[in-house]
């Protein structure tokens, strides 16, 4: 058997279409992209995979047999191996599901996430995030898990008195503030028992994308109710943390010490890592 009918055997095996045509083998990953085999050497074997948009075809669809002029390949790689063919397969068809997943959640062209409102995170794993109710944030963690993009969510809820105490402390600060300087302020606050830790709720890990967009209207109604709920039971502080919270601190915004964000004063407490 050839290279490419031994590689259409395995995709076939993965559930992955594929067709040839005038030498070269095409796999759809996306209604608007493709992935492209050309083999180099039948022997080896060896093949260049190329990415490209997927040519509309006459009827409406995407193939190998529409115009292939009207777009323009980019090689990405180079396989020796019908495993590593159908690996290079997979990868691109997670990269491409969280591409559209991230862009689906950003953009929100159906307007069907409610006042959420998601921006992208830098790091890694791929995140996006989204201010959520009165003081809650909606984080969708993406990574690829054994091979399988994969998304968790959790929502995320912030004492309701931690923004007013951010604001007082950082009144006057010259340009933008860090997160590490943020950060320091928070271990301050949570050491002198001034706000209660962050309340977490799991919502779920997803490897079919299209059922966490199904079930994202129904997070977007319900994150205020969860909010109130998780900080009512924040709010069973003698039970869950102890007795260390001291009075209502909107009744004692005047007498709020400034903390020492440098570590060098003497009046101060330290920040907390």
């Amino acid at each position: 058997m050839s290279f490419y009918e031994d590689l259409a055997a395995a995709l076939d095996a993965e559930g992955i279409e594929s067709r040839v045509n005038d030498e070269t083998l095409f796999v759809p990953i996306s209604s608007g992209v493709e992935i492209q085999f050309d083999v180099t050497n039948e022997l080896l074997p060896a093949a260049n995979i190329y990415i490209a948009a997927a040519p509309e075809s006459c009827d409406g669809g995407t193939g190998p047999d529409a115009d292939e002029e009207e777009f323009e390949a980019v090689l990405v790689s180079a396989v020796f191996s019908v495993d590593a063919a159908v690996d290079a397969v997979l990868d691109h068809m997670a990269t491409d599901a969280i591409v559209d997943l991230v862009d689906e959640l950003v953009t929100d062209p159906d307007g069907r996430f409610g006042d959420l409102q998601f921006t992208a995170v830098e790091g890694e794993p791929i995140t996006v995030r989204s201010p959520a109710a009165e003081n809650s944030e909606l984080d969708i963690v993406i990574d690829i898990v054994d091979g399988e993009p994969t998304a968790t969510v959790t929502l995320t809820t912030f004492d309701p008195d931690l923004e007013a105490l951010l604001d007082d402390q950082l009144d006057g600060t010259d340009g933008p503030v860090d997160d590490e300087t943020v950060a320091e302020l928070i271990g301050c606050f949570l050491a002198e028992g001034l706000i209660l830790p962050e309340q977490t709720m799991g919502l779920g890990t997803y490897t079919e994308f299209g059922r966490l967009l199904t079930v994202m209207p129904f997070i977007a109604e319900h994150v205020a109710d969860w909010e109130e709920e998780l900080t009512s039971t924040a709010d069973d502080y003698d039970v869950l943390f102890g007795d260390s919270r001291d009075g209502d601190t909107e009744d004692d915004d005047d007498d709020i010490e400034d903390f020492d964000l440098d570590g060098d004063d003497e009046d101060g407490p330290a920040p907390q890592g």
